[in-house]
């Protein structure tokens, strides 16, 4: 049996390294299954959303829900960043807020409200507690139903 031909050729420990830093962003699935998701992944040539073919192999990403860690489908990078539950990392361990350091607060931080779509911030604001920043994120999400699932 002839072996069907890759449509981008794979650097040494490609499976070994994009397998890990899948893992490291979250993807949370079986080991066969993650390895069924990779042949899927290095024998795409077409983003599964907008069927563009992908330019390079930096161009096709493997998309997955942030919420609960599932695959998705085999995307490029712009699919993957219209997807609604794009979301900033955060060190609080509440979405899209950050605690950040500020010497313009009394006790020498603030709670940063980051929301960013498109290439840009669509929603940037300190807040000197967490309860306000969650406040005026929540708010926010309310008032824009479209930018969140």
């Amino acid at each position: 049996m002839q072996e069907e031909e890759l449509p981008f050729e794979l650097y040494k420990y490609h499976k070994r390294k994009t397998i890990y830093k899948w893992k490291r962003y979250g993807l949370i699935e079986t080991e066969e299954m993650i390895y069924k998701i990779y042949e899927c992944y290095i024998r795409s040539s077409n983003c599964e959303i907008c069927g563009k073919a992908f330019k390079s192999s930096n161009d096709r990403q493997m998309d997955h829900d942030h919420e609960t860690g599932k695959f998705r489908n085999i995307v490029c990078c712009k699919c993957n960043c219209y997807r609604k539950d794009y979301k900033v990392y955060s060190n609080t361990g509440y979405k899209c807020i950050s605690k950040t350091k500020n010497e313009r607060y009394k006790q020498g931080f603030c709670f940063r409200v980051r929301i960013y779509r498109n290439g840009k911030y669509i929603l940037e604001s300190a807040r000197k507690t967490l309860e306000e920043a969650i406040e005026l994120r929540d708010k926010f999400i309310q008032e824009n139903p479209n930018i969140f699932t």
